[in-house]
């Protein structure tokens, strides 16, 4: 029996169909790439639901449209006014600046690889991503790269 191909779209094209479904209400599961969001989100292996939510975070993950064609599923780490920033879990320095209107959608549950479901908005789940975006640099920063080289046992 073949296996089924992957097809593979274009971010800018396929996240910009995805941020339309959003804005229409509908719910929307997206498999994830890169590793910006380890050790929570797995490129490649897991999938989120994402979902348009008015009321924004700090915390919340979130897909947003960061220039022109350009989107990134990232956490809010800080929000001022109109402005959101964000960084991913897996990032020990960068971070990204838009509008509260740049984001499409609120990620609510994590699909991982093996079929388990992870709901954003529960408590342990919370507490988890608290302490990982609370924890100094250093130890973010090994916890990483022993995570990583982990992954491929």
């Amino acid at each position: 029996m073949n296996e089924p191909r992957k097809l593979v779209i274009p971010n800018e094209l396929m996240l910009g169909r995805v941020s339309e479904f959003l804005s229409e209400g509908r719910e929307v599961v997206i498999m994830t790439k890169g590793s910006s969001m380890m050790p929570f989100i797995r490129g490649e292996r897991d999938s989120v639901v994402l979902l348009r939510r008015e009321r924004l975070s700090v915390g919340d993950i979130v897909l947003a449209q960061i220039a022109p064609g350009h989107y990134v599923l990232h956490r809010i780490n800080a929000m001022k006014d109109d402005f959101v920033r964000l960084k991913g879990d897996g990032n020990l320095d960068g971070t990204e600046l838009c509008r509260a209107s740049d984001v499409c959608g609120t990620v609510t549950a994590i699909l991982k690889g093996s079929g388990r479901r992870v709901d954003c908005s529960a408590r342990c789940f919370k507490r988890r991503s608290r302490l990982w975006v609370k924890a100094p640099r250093i130890v973010r920063r090994y916890c990483l790269g022993i995570y990583r080289r982990l992954k491929f046992l």
